[in-house]
This record gives C-alpha cells, sequence and structure tokens, in this order.
C-alpha cells in the first residue's frame, strides 16, 4: 500500500563502519555511580515514525547520543505484511533492518519502556529475552545481510551485560536518563465490541515478528475459508494476497462499497471487480453482528450478518481500522486530542513540554483542507512526522506552518495499481467546496505501441473558485504510486491549475507518456471553466 516504507531500508546496501554494529544493546554511556543508562535524546518505539527520528536525530543533531528503544528484535516492514502471505512467501522477506540508525550513529535496545519520570527526565525499562536457540537461528531471525549477523550476535552478547550493569537496586528496571523525549508508541488494532473475537482462529495485523510468523506457519496453512471484516486497504489486500493460496476468500464490509473512505466510487467498482474475476466473494453494505463458533464454543465458524445468511469460515480477519496507542502519553500528563492521539504542534512537540515529541499513530493528525482529525496511520506519513521532529529537537530548523495530513496512498492488485492524495469528489463535496473535475487517459509509454505499455487514469479535483488543487485519484500501471506522490506535493504546495498547466516535464519513451497525466487532465478542467463562464 506505501511505497514509503522503504525510506528505514535505503541504507542496507551502504558501506557501513563496522564499528557502528556495536551500537545495538551496547549501550556505552553508562553512569556507573548510578547505574542508569545516559542518552540525548530517548525514542520509545522502532517503527517507522521512530526510526525515521532516529536516524533524522543522528544526522542533524551531531554529537548527540540517540537511543531507540523498541520491543521487538525483529521488525517488520508494516505496509508489506499482506505480501508475507502470497507474494513474498514468509515474514523473513519483509524486515526493516536497523542499518540506516547504526550507520548514521544511532543506537537500539530491546525492551520495554513501562514508566517516565518526566521531571527528572528518567524512563524505566525492562529488557524483552529474545529467545534464540542457537547462533544459527538467531542469524536467520536477523534481516539478511552480513552486518546484521554480526550485528545480531552482538546483540545478544551484550543484553546479559546491560542487565547486569544498569538495573536499579530494587527491581528488574533499567533506567535511562534523557533530555530529549520522543514517543513513537504506535497504534493498536481497533476490535469492535462484538461476541467471538476472542475464538481461536480470529486474528488482527500486527506489527510483530513472532506473531506474523506464527500466522504464518501455523494459523494460514490450516485454514480453508477465510472471512475479513473490513473493505479497506488491509482487508483488501490480504485478500488478494490469501486467494493466490487456493483459499476461499470473504470480504465483508458495512459500507456500500470497499475502499469507499479512500476513493471514489469508479475506482471501488474496479477494485471489486478484480477481486470478483479472481473468486472472491464481496459482501458490501453488510454490518457483522457477531462471530459464530462451533460447538466447542472454542473455534470460529463463521459470521453472523444483520438480515443476510451466515458466511462459514474457519479464520476471520479483524481489520477495521487502528486507534493511538497513548498509554505511555496518558501516564505522564500529555495531552490528547479529540481524535485521541498525542496533541503536537508543527514541530510534533507536546503541547506540556517543548522536549517531548510524539510522532506517528501515536500523533493527533489533521486534515490539511478541513483541520478535522484526520486518521492517516500510513507509514509515510510517520516517516515525514519523524523527519520533522528529528531535525527539530534541539533548535527549530524548518520554518513549518502545521497544514495537516495530505493523506496519500497507493496499492496494486492483481497488475492494476490505484492511488489517491487529498480528498475525493464525494468528500470535497460533502465538505462544501464548489468543485471541478478534470480527466485524462494515456498511455504510460509513448507510442502506445512500446513493450509493457499501460494505459493511466488521472481524475484532478479543482476548487471552482480559487482553482486550487484538492484531491486526485490515478489508476494504472507502475508508474502510478510516483504520479500520486507528484499529486500530493502538488496539494503541499496549494498548486493551482494554472502551475499545473505550465509545469515543465520531460518525458521519455520508455518511460513516460508524451503528455503528462496530470497537464492533460487539469486542461481538461480548465476547458470545462471556460464552457462553463
Amino acid at each position: 500500500m506505501d511505497i514509503a516504507d522503504n525510506n528505514i531500508n535505503l541504507a542496507e546496501n551502504e558501506n557501513v563502519n563496522i564499528n557502528n554494529i556495536n551500537n545495538i544493546n551496547n549501550i556505552n554511556n553508562i553512569n556507573n555511580e548510578n547505574n542508569e543508562i545516559i542518552t540525548d535524546v530517548l525514542i520509545v518505539g522502532g517503527g517507522p515514525a521512530g526510526m525515521m527520528t532516529g536516524i533524522t536525530a543522528a544526522q542533524f543533531c551531531p554529537g548527540k547520543k540517540v537511543l531507540v528503544v523498541r520491543k521487538e528484535s525483529d521488525a517488520v516492514i508494516p505496509c508489506g505484511i499482506p505480501y508475507i502471505f502470497g507474494t513474498l512467501g514468509g515474514t523473513d522477506e519483509d524486515m526493516a533492518g536497523r542499518l540506516p540508525l547504526i550507520a548514521a550513529g544511532g543506537e537500539i535496545l530491546i525492551g520495554n519502556i513501562v514508566e517516565i519520570d518526566k521531571v527528572r527526565q528518567i524512563a524505566y525499562m525492562e529488557y524483552i529475552n529474545q529467545d534464540y536457540n542457537s547462533e544459527d537461528e538467531q542469524n536467520e531471525n536477523i534481516a539478511a545481510g552480513a552486518d546484521d549477523k554480526i550485528s545480531a550476535q552482538v546483540l545478544t552478547e551484550n543484553i546479559n551485560k546491560q542487565q547486569q550493569s544498569t538495573k536499579t537496586k530494587d527491581s528488574n528496571l533499567v533506567s535511562i536518563k534523557f533530555n530529549r523525549l520522543v514517543l513513537a508508541t504506535g497504534g493498536k488494532n481497533f476490535i469492535p465490541p462484538i461476541k467471538g473475537t476472542d475464538l481461536e482462529g480470529v486474528f488482527s495485523i500486527q506489527k510483530d515478528y513472532n506473531y506474523l510468523e506464527n500466522l504464518f506457519t501455523n494459523l494460514i496453512p490450516k485454514v480453508k475459508k477465510l472471512a475479513i471484516i473490513g473493505g479497506g486497504f488491509i482487508g483488501v489486500e490480504f485478500a488478494d494476497e490469501i486467494r493466490k493460496l487456493g483459499i476461499e476468500v470473504h470480504i465483508v464490509e458495512m459500507l456500500p462499497h470497499l475502499m469507499q473512505v479512500s476513493f471514489d466510487l469508479d475506482v471501488c467498482a474496479k477494485v471489486e471487480e478484480i477481486l470478483k474475476s479472481r473468486g472472491i466473494t464481496v459482501h458490501t453494505g453488510c454490518q457483522v453482528e457477531e462471530i459464530i463458533s462451533d460447538p466447542s464454543e472454542k473455534k470460529v465458524a463463521g459470521l453472523r450478518i444483520k438480515d443476510k445468511e451466515d458466511i462459514k469460515a474457519d479464520a476471520v480477519l479483524i481489520a477495521i481500522g487502528v486507534k493511538p496507542n497513548v498509554e505511555l502519553a496518558k501516564k505522564i500528563g500529555l495531552t490528547l486530542s479529540r481524535s485521541g492521539g498525542v496533541w503536537v504542534d508543527a514541530f510534533q512537540r507536546s503541547r506540556e513540554d517543548d522536549k517531548i515529541f510524539a510522532v506517528g499513530d501515536c500523533a493527533h493528525k489533521q486534515d490539511f483542507f478541513t483541520r478535522k482529525a484526520n486518521h492517516a496511520m500510513i507509514a509515510s506519513q510517520a516517516a515525514a512526522e519523524g523527519r520533522i521532529a528529528g531535525m527539530n529537537l534541539y533548535s527549530l530548523r524548518l520554518s513549518r506552518y502545521n497544514a495537516g495530513s495530505v493523506s496519500v496512498y497507493s496499492s496494486e492488485i492483481d497488475g492494476l495499481a490505484f492511488g489517491v492524495a487529498g480528498l475525493t469528489q464525494v468528500q470535497a463535496a460533502a465538505e462544501g467546496f464548489d468543485i471541478l473535475i478534470g480527466e485524462s487517459r494515456l498511455p504510460d509509454h509513448h507510442p502506445a505501441s512500446m513493450p509493457n505499455t499501460t494505459e493511466i487514469y488521472c481524475r484532478l479535483i479543482f476548487s471552482k473558485e480559487s482553482m486550487q488543487l484538492l484531491g486526485g485519484q490515478i489508476t494504472g500501471g507502475q508508474t502510478t504510486g510516483e504520479l500520486v506522490n507528484t499529486i500530493g506535493l502538488a496539494i503541499q504546495m496549494h498548486a493551482t491549475a494554472t502551475d499545473i498547466a505550465t509545469m515543465q516535464f520531460g518525458s521519455q519513451p520508455r518511460l513516460t507518456p508524451s503528455l503528462h497525466p496530470m497537464v492533460a487532465a487539469t486542461g481538461d478542467a480548465l476547458r470545462k471553466n471556460v464552457q462553463i463562464v
């Protein structure tokens, strides 16, 4: 779904100083008198937001010690999770490496922050034991690469050393002294308040290596019929991948169409058509009342749908959304927004303390146009917030107005790529915008007879009054993701139809259309506007 997940893998193949490998669970800055770890920047959470904050902080704050504490030794790429079960063929193929952080000079500890004293600037951490049965197994569980295998050895060798040298006297907790704190605690899956969510065979997607490996190894191979509650990105992508294994798949969505929260109806209809052609049964406009158990009342047997027939299934995936994980933020008294995230300013600083930041799924987000709460809990948004926080921990390096989240999404099913940025036509109309729509259909190479050519459909939505770009959608081939990113940038820069129509662009027969799809769609909108006038 989200091409920005690879932000934290950019340096995997670069030359890394082998001495920096010792920065994994090999914290040298220990105050022996007080038995505490001392760091300048403490980042709680090691997903895309936390890792990007750490990388950026290490790069922009030379001389400052940067420490990431996360629960997982091996982190997965969040938006690659559905592909573990089909295209990738295993959890080990979806690993997010540590080397970019280490190469920048950052450090990692595997543990759980259980308490924070924000006045004294001390966090208390409990170590999480990594149950490696052998050195070979340990190395296999770390992302591929010789440097990562060395880091795995260093990790386990140094856990015991640190446990002995940094425990507080009256407990098994380790104290960490800091002067900048970044919460990157992520989100939690939303589980509906219906009967049966605790049955065997009912699961949600968690960003945890061991959890996903268990699904891949023990649950999915036994499944014959899978029902998915939720027709958003996770539900649709997971359905498409699981179907490749020959499993019978049902998607149940309460709205009239799949993907309707993110796309206009014509794109939704295309997605549904492709899924149905692949043998996936789509149930829209359906409300799940209960997850049914088998006679033992222990295992799942299907779904009970309001006013419709039951759906039989021996496994159920719940994929209806994520809510901010703000337990630590609550403990230290940070202000939460109405949407449940930590309130932050334009530089990701909390309201109570400008030395405490929040990034990623745990932080509040607002819509770019309406300033209403926005639930764009995606890796690209999280990584962007991490970059902002990392640059501005000690001084405001960027002059930034927090305009809000543009919400840029993309995905691909069976050769059809589709993406969106900004408001959809339905959303723009619902917010009261008087809109103008421009469309274009072009081959993505020129001439159209060029091999592997795919049609690109581009829809741009403008405010009729100001002609400012409000949103856009693309369907097509492999160029879709970057076209959507370009639309997102244009929205962020408050581009107008005139700006886009006069945009200078390069073209090459094997790489691009002869006319940029955005320029063509904008021209269509301008012609319509002239006709209206």
